[in-house]
């Protein structure tokens, strides 16, 4: 999730999360059946640098310029070897091959040294570590953790995600692996780092990726990509077993697994909608943010001016017009499947307009 708080009245950004299939239109056999609601991509990004048509692109996670929403960037994991930074054309801006970072997630306003900074974490599969970056200008990434924070539990991290706590102020991310592990790290400021210290691990019963905190509500959302998706009291202190959201695949047609990204877009500071990936028939799930998070209804991403969307791992979502393509947000996934025609390129990121997707369930 990433979490604008305090720089725009209502502007919140929820992240968090692939594996690769084969042709679009075995996508559009799997979810056609049950799924009729149809949206393409306005834009697409390059592809990876170093994919090489293989599973490459995993999750991005949406920057919004403090001064000129036009500026915003859009940064994205490459798990073959770091992280690349967009412009909201889809142009590489920057490219940093710091390890095979898997998922990513950002916050606004950490203080640091009496200086107020934005700041990216991403799971780093090379360390086995939280690597930490300051957002800056143009999108600009700079290293700014204090020292490798390895996991306490894990053989390899996998997914992430941030939250900033309504009640304390404090910075959180939360990483897992394929085990099902969970550990909560404590962001704090160091000699003019950042350093981490773990507050709170637990497990799930298989494996996880998505996840996204509601910094509002205190809730953290973690997909168990065979099971569903499970809500957590975000507070370290919190209760370490989940109540599940989803219906299961046999109770709801529309949901096959496996369920991989989660993201929030909020329309205040309760309502709003939580959106994940069913990966398994290349479509999206949209729930209500507020209560039971009631199921509303999926989506797909078709072929357009632009190739259509399959097997989707990573997503996020941001609700500041972002431009006249974007009035009310925009909506960006990674794509399992890039085409250009008949040929198959590395995997990239495509964006959707929000107000799109709102016309479908109105």
């Amino acid at each position: 999730m990433k979490y604008l708080a305090n720089r725009i009245f209502l502007i919140a950004f929820f992240s968090a999360v692939v594996v690769s299939c084969n042709r679009s239109s075995e996508g559009a056999r799997k979810a056609g059946e049950h799924i009729q609601n149809l949206v393409s991509a306005t834009t697409e990004t390059e592809p990876t640098p170093r994919g090489k048509n293989d599973d490459s692109a995993d999750d991005p996670a949406i920057w919004v310029h403090p001064g000129n929403v036009m500026q915003s960037v859009v940064i994205g994991t490459d798990k073959k070897g770091g992280l690349a930074t967009y412009n909201l054309s889809g142009e590489l801006l920057n490219y940093y091959p710091d390890g095979k970072m898997n998922n990513c997630d950002l916050r606004y306003g950490f203080n640091l040294g009496g200086d107020t900074i934005d700041i990216l974490a991403a799971s780093n599969r090379t360390m086995h570590s939280l690597s930490i970056y300051k957002i800056s200008e143009g999108g600009k990434l700079d290293s700014i953790q204090s020292r490798v924070i390895k996991s306490a539990m894990m053989d390899e991290v996998y997914g992430l995600c941030m939250y900033k706590s309504k009640k304390t102020g404090k910075f959180f991310v939360f990483m897992n692996s394929k085990a099902g592990e969970v550990e909560q790290w404590e962001l704090f400021g160091a000699d003019n780092k950042i350093d981490a210290k773990l507050v709170r691990s637990f497990l799930l019963g298989t494996q996880t990726e998505g996840m996204v905190a509601d910094d509002e509500a205190g809730i953290l959302y973690i997909g168990e990509e065979q099971a569903g998706i499970y809500k957590f009291d975000a507070e370290p202190e919190g209760t370490k077993q989940g109540r599940l959201v989803t219906l299961s695949t046999e109770e709801n047609p529309n949901i096959r697994y496996d369920i991989e990204g989660l993201t929030i877009y909020p329309t205040d500071s309760v309502n709003g909608y939580l959106i994940a990936s069913s990966q398994g028939n290349y479509s999206y799930a949209i729930f209500e943010r507020q209560g039971d998070n009631r199921y509303i209804g999926s989506f797909r991403i078709a072929d357009g001016n632009i190739d259509g969307v399959e097997e989707t791992d990573g997503i996020d979502v941001c609700n500041a017009p972002v431009g006249s393509r974007y009035p009310k947000g925009i909506f960006v996934v990674q794509d399992g499947y890039n085409y250009e025609g008949d040929n198959l390129l590395s995997q990239n990121y495509k964006f959707i307009s929000w107000e799109d997707i709102e016309k479908l369930f109105k």
